[in-house]
């Protein structure tokens, strides 16, 4: 089965903890959008033969992306590969982003599939991680988009946290488990070098991370 995964390297603010490729500078998105589009025909002999079974945007964060510039690369995609009936095609969306109104232009475009970086339901936690949303945009944003029509939806929550308590673990699966979504994604946190985190660690401003 092969797919197909694009990378769109932009955030509105930079998670202590990441040490992915992006910018939080959105100067550069039109000209990149646009290299982006010249690389996929460069490829387009890739997977001429195969169909693609699954589309990935991954980040940075996608879903700054407006509607137009979605479509803009859909319909790329579409005229260099051969894309299955019924394929898989997720977003990844932070909780802050999808609004009624951003959730309802998704639904307008061939993304069938959203992956919410949720990491946790615990403000305290969201606020040190350095996230944009907060605990209940979190819970509203799976809400609203299962209310829109989104059957297929996955999160992302994070363990691992200095402050977080054994409880507190359980309180997030509880909650998670409790919005009935397809699919959760339990990562924990590990402190990459040349992030936010990594100095804190360093200059003893917060506690190492503990994987037990």
């Amino acid at each position: 089965m092969s797919g197909i995964y694009i990378h769109i390297p932009f955030c509105r603010q930079a998670c202590h903890y990441c040490d992915f490729h992006f910018s939080t500078s959105l100067k550069n998105k039109a000209p990149f959008l646009t290299a982006l589009g010249k690389e996929i025909i460069l490829r387009k002999n890739y997977l001429a033969s195969k169909e693609i079974h699954t589309l990935y945007f991954g980040g940075g964060t996608p879903s700054l992306l407006t509607q137009k510039e979605v479509m803009g690369l859909f319909d790329e995609l579409h005229r260099h590969f051969l894309i299955a009936p019924g394929a898989e095609i997720t977003l990844e969306a932070n909780p802050d982003d999808l609004t009624k109104e951003k959730i309802g232009e998704l639904r307008q475009t061939p993304v069938n599939r959203l992956s919410i970086g949720i990491q946790s339901f615990i403000d305290r936690d969201l606020q040190w991680m350095n996230r944009a949303h907060s605990a209940e945009e979190a819970l509203r944003s799976v809400k609203q988009a299962q209310e829109a029509g989104f059957g297929n939806i996955t999160i992302d929550l994070i363990y691992g946290i200095p402050a977080m308590t054994d409880e507190e673990w359980k309180k997030n699966l509880k909650q998670a488990f409790g919005l009935n979504v397809q699919h959760i994604s339990a990562y924990c946190l590990t402190v990459e070098p040349r992030t936010a985190l990594s100095h804190a660690v360093r200059r003893g401003k917060t506690k190492n991370v503990d994987d037990e």
